[in-house]
């Protein structure tokens, strides 16, 4: 039998009960918020990559002492198309007998004094070494090997204005890019366009950007990545054995190894993308509600894509003014619909990859 509740609790049951529905209604009611982010998809290699520390003296000493720094462009592709250019014409391809140091201040001044000369290898340190002087870190060299043996040196820069990687060839002066789009192309992406009679094509890096076809395509059978690009410091020249030593052989079933006689010289190998293509110079916001102090906290991670990281920078107005800030941020709720722009910004005053970040309250 049901227990009879007593009269002296009837009313004050009702008041709670009434005072729940109100409750419910209210924070049915209540405004929501909406917090989402531009997607970070990012990509990581399982290999570390060790950079040129921004504090390098000859990083500076390079930069004061060549006119490459008074370069103008309209954009970060033209400007790395420039320095690839400049860096072609500073001496024509020779021999590097004696075999010179693998930093551009040895190199440019043992070729201008006629000691030395230099050819595809000396053409990639130097620009390497000019893009690092000009506070692109994000730099690495690349060695190719054709079916038959033949190899080149070159390098491949992170593109922030295109979120990839891309080549640029300073011994040949020229660049990759897909027909239709005009993207920069990647090493990879050459190799895979060898046999497709369009698609990606040379073209030069000089003013003109002339269309130089299919042009050392065929280099691209093998290809090895530098997982370091701290090279400023060494006091002797790299060597092939060094080479093999610190460079990655990317290895699939597109990859010819009969250019190495059947054994791959390489200590390491990989077939993974990502060890690879890695992104870099980007911002991942979290957030957090703390409806008790009526705020949105947000906390700012590069998640080490951010060579020589210095701090974050936020902008309210799509990038055109920019403001320091830390690594997290707290800003009031009930303030309606706000978007801001976080980027991580290096040693060198340079910015990465803006991530938007939209705050929405119903």
């Amino acid at each position: 039998m049901a227990r009879k509740i007593p009269r002296r609790l009837v009313l004050p049951l009702a008041v709670t009960a009434a005072l729940l529905a109100i409750l419910s209604v209210w924070l049915a009611r209540r405004p929501g918020v909406r917090i989402s982010t531009s997607p970070v998809s990012a990509r990581k290699s399982n290999y570390d990559f060790i950079p040129e520390h921004w504090k390098e003296s000859k990083l500076r000493a390079l930069r004061e002492q060549e006119d490459f720094k008074d370069i103008s462009a309209s954009d970060q592709l033209d400007l790395f198309l420039n320095l690839c250019d400049w860096t072609h014409r500073q001496w024509p391809t020779s021999v590097p007998d004696p075999y010179p140091l693998s930093n551009a201040i040895d190199i440019l001044a043992d070729i201008r004094a006629g000691k030395t000369g230099g050819f595809c290898g000396q053409y990639a340190y130097v620009l390497a070494d000019v893009l690092k002087a000009m506070g692109f870190f994000a730099v690495r060299y690349v060695e190719l090997w054709s079916d038959g043996g033949e190899s080149h040196f070159l390098v491949e820069a992170w593109s922030d204005q295109f979120a990839k990687w891309m080549i640029l060839d300073p011994g040949e002066n020229i660049y990759y890019a897909f027909a239709g789009s005009g993207l920069p192309a990647h090493a990879l992406e050459v190799r895979a366009a060898r046999g497709q009679p369009e698609g990606i094509a040379a073209r030069s890096a000089d003013a003109s950007r002339s269309h130089r076809g299919r042009h050392k395509m065929h280099l691209y059978a093998n290809i090895a990545f530098s997982t370091r690009s701290d090279l400023m410091r060494l006091a002797r020249p790299l060597t092939v054995r060094d080479r093999f030593d610190m460079f990655v052989l990317f290895k699939d079933g597109n990859s010819d190894p009969d250019a190495f006689g059947g054994r791959i010289p390489y200590t390491r190998t990989t077939s993974r993308v990502e060890d690879i293509y890695f992104d870099c110079n980007y911002a991942r916001v979290e957030h957090r509600i703390d409806r008790t102090r009526g705020e949105i906290h947000f906390a700012f991670y590069t998640d080490g894509s951010m060579f020589n990281f210095a701090r974050f920078a936020v902008s309210t107005d799509q990038g055109k003014n920019w403001r320091p800030s830390g690594a997290e941020m707290a800003l009031p709720l009930g303030k309606g619909a706000e978007s801001f722009w976080v980027a991580p910004v290096n040693m060198a005053g340079r910015f990465g990859r803006p991530t938007r970040v939209e705050i929405s309250e119903d």
